[in-house]
Parts: C-alpha cells; sequence; structure tokens
C-alpha cells in the first residue's frame, strides 16, 4: 500500500460513516483488480469511542483506515446532534463554509497533495482537493426545498431557503452523483434529476450477511431515545418475546446484539428510526421495518423517507398501535419487499449498490 488517500466525507448518524467506509474498501479492490495500488482511507473520527466501536465491529482492525478527529471536528460542526433540527440547520447555514475552509487547509497540511479520491454521503461541508464523487437517498437542497411545502414541517421557510443554498454549494462539484433506489423520493411519479451527472442506482450497501444463530424470537430496536415506546415493550414482553438492541442500555431488559442479526429468522421486525441504511436492510433480508412516527421538529429527510416507506409499503409507522396489529401488517410488508427486490435485480441485476457505485467511480477515476 502507497502513501496515497482516500478520504471520506458523510453526513450525521452512524450510517454514513459506516457506507462511505464499506464504499472506499470497495473502490480499493476496483484498484486492485486494475492492477493499481489500494490507498490508505481517512475515515473523519466524529463520533468518539463510539464511532471506534462501530468502526471495529463492522471492520475488524483493517490497517489502511485512518481515524481523523480533527477533520471529524469540521464534521461536527454542521451536524444534527442534541438540539432540534431548527437551531442544527441555522448553524449549518451559518458555519458550513467556514467548515470546508477549515478541513480543506487541514487535508493539504496533513497530508499534502496526496490524497487522490473523496467518497461521500450526503455531505454537509466540501473538500475541494482531488475528484470527487457522491452517494445519497436524496439531494439535501431538495429535501429542504420540498420541506418548505409542507405543513406538517415545523421549520422556518426563510431558514430552509438559506439551507438549500447551502445544500446546492456543498453538492454541486461532483463527477458524479449516484442516487439510490428506492429512496427518499422513490415514492413521485415523476422525478426529474437534478444534475446532468446524476445517477440512478441500487441501495448504496452492501449486501447484509445472513444470521443463523439461536436467539429466541424477538425484535430488533436500533433506535433509541424515541419516547413512546413504553407500549411496544410491553406488549413485547407479555407475548413472551425478546427485545435485541446494539444499545441495549438504552432500551429496558434489552439482549445487546449487533444489528447482522437482524437477518436472523427468528427476528419478528426491526424497529428504527427511516434512515435508508435501515429500511434497505430490512426490504433485502425481509425482517419487516417499523420506524416510528414523525417529529415536526425533526429532520425534514424524516417525514419524506415516511412517506416514500409507507407509499412502497416497505415498512409500518409507529402511531401507538399494539404489537398483535403491528404483527398482522408483516405478510403485506413482506410481500411488497419481495417486489421491490424483483425490481431493483430487474432493472441492475444486483442489489449491491455499494459495489456497483465502486465500479462505477473507480472505472471514472482510472479514466481521468
Amino acid at each position: 500500500m502507497g502513501n496515497k488517500f482516500i478520504v471520506t466525507n458523510f453526513s450525521y448518524g452512524t450510517g454514513p460513516f459506516l457506507r462511505t467506509t464499506n464504499l472506499a474498501l470497495s473502490f480499493n479492490e476496483e484498484l486492485k483488480k486494475a492492477g493499481r495500488e489500494k490507498m490508505k482511507i481517512i475515515v473523519p473520527l466524529v463520533y468518539g469511542e463510539r464511532q471506534r466501536q462501530a468502526m471495529a465491529e463492522e471492520f475488524g482492525v483493517r490497517e489502511e483506515i485512518i481515524l481523523d478527529e480533527k477533520l471529524g471536528k469540521f464534521l461536527l460542526d454542521n451536524f444534527y446532534a442534541d438540539s432540534i433540527y431548527q437551531e442544527s440547520l441555522k448553524k449549518w447555514v451559518e458555519n458550513h463554509k467556514a467548515s470546508s475552509k477549515k478541513a480543506r487547509e487541514h487535508l493539504i497540511s496533513t497530508y499534502g497533495k496526496n490524497i487522490e479520491v473523496e467518497l461521500s454521503r450526503a455531505p454537509r461541508i466540501r473538500y475541494d482537493i482531488c475528484p470527487a464523487y457522491y452517494t445519497s437517498f436524496a439531494f439535501i437542497s431538495e429535501i429542504l426545498r420540498r420541506a418548505g411545502e409542507e405543513k406538517e414541517i415545523n421549520l422556518d421557510k426563510k431558514l430552509l431557503q438559506k439551507g438549500v443554498e447551502a445544500a446546492e454549494w456543498v453538492e454541486r462539484n461532483y463527477r458524479m452523483h449516484a442516487i439510490a433506489y428506492p429512496a427518499t423520493f422513490s415514492y413521485l411519479e415523476k422525478y426529474t434529476p437534478k444534475y446532468r451527472t446524476e445517477i440512478l442506482t441500487p441501495p448504496i450497501a452492501p449486501l447484509p450477511p445472513e444470521n443463523h444463530d439461536l436467539i429466541y424470537p424477538g425484535i430488533f430496536v436500533t433506535i433509541t431515545g424515541i419516547p413512546g415506546l413504553e407500549r411496544l415493550y410491553a406488549d413485547a414482553k407479555r407475548l413472551g418475546y425478546k427485545l435485541y438492541s446494539n444499545i441495549s442500555d438504552a432500551v429496558p431488559e434489552s439482549i445487546r446484539a449487533l444489528p447482522h442479526v437482524i437477518s436472523n429468522k427468528n427476528v419478528l421486525f426491526q424497529f428504527a428510526r427511516s434512515g435508508w441504511s435501515s429500511i434497505w436492510i430490512s426490504m433485502i433480508v425481509g425482517t419487516p421495518l417499523v420506524v416510528p412516527n414523525f417529529d415536526p421538529d425533526d429532520d425534514p429527510e424524516i417525514f419524506f423517507n415516511n412517506r416514500s416507506l409507507e407509499k412502497l409499503q416497505l415498512g409500518v409507522v409507529f402511531r401507538g398501535q399494539s404489537l398483535e396489529e403491528i404483527l398482522k401488517d408483516v405478510p403485506r410488508v413482506k410481500k411488497a419487499y419481495d417486489k421491490m427486490n424483483y425490481e431493483i435485480l430487474n432493472r441492475w441485476g444486483t442489489l449491491d449498490g455499494n459495489q456497483y457505485c465502486a465500479e462505477l467511480f473507480a472505472n471514472d477515476f482510472l479514466n481521468i
């Protein structure tokens, strides 16, 4: 391995830093197939020990991965975290250009001219340092623009417009823009590409591994901090089902397990916020997804994700219904998964959008 680098750039949450790392590792394999040296992978360290643990559980010890804490700080300054979404949007609008400049200066001073490629997932800042490739479930500019048209979303309209402008500034200068299907706006009957470099791809995530562990029937919870789940937990206990979670301390009486267990036949359904990593995992392995109802003060992406999920029948929105009611929806959701997986395979020949994008991006890069 030489002294050249891939740098990742991503949005908030666990999925984005994992999925961009997946993409970088697959990109490296494509370089190797072409007779080129693999590159080291710079991953911004945004979430400290929590991110280190998630990376170790997902990838093991990989000498090519470099966790860069200073770069992570520049991303974190623009992320949605503990505040309400409107406050984080205001902070991002104010910070994104300055943070982009600081990130670029840091990358140049630390790695010199050796950064060859940027791989991103719905980024909030830009590096402007090398050929760059964009992946997402939708353009953030389009989410914010449409949010201004929805009365259920509680956000200041002038601030939303500034957010649209910030998002367009970040997202426009990419060699290729890969938007996954299904995703945030897949429920629309007519969709017009935003950029001439835009391509539609299968779900941009690696295929989930099979899991045949001997576990008790139960529910996997990949979301915490959402109030109102007491009934769901009580119903599970009453019916003799177990609760599994990757953060067991936050889910009462749950057993710690990694998300890989979602594909297990004894997991009745996954409960998670409607991020596309969670939706795609459920869809591909056939374990139904249940998501919380949209909070008017939350990220508007979730509003549109929920709408897409319901219209495409890719899951169930939890509005306080009993566990028995949810389980009645399981056959309908599984049927919708089969239909969607068949459509994707028929169109692209694969469900693995991570590999699909790695091949496209590497081929383009190698021909620059």
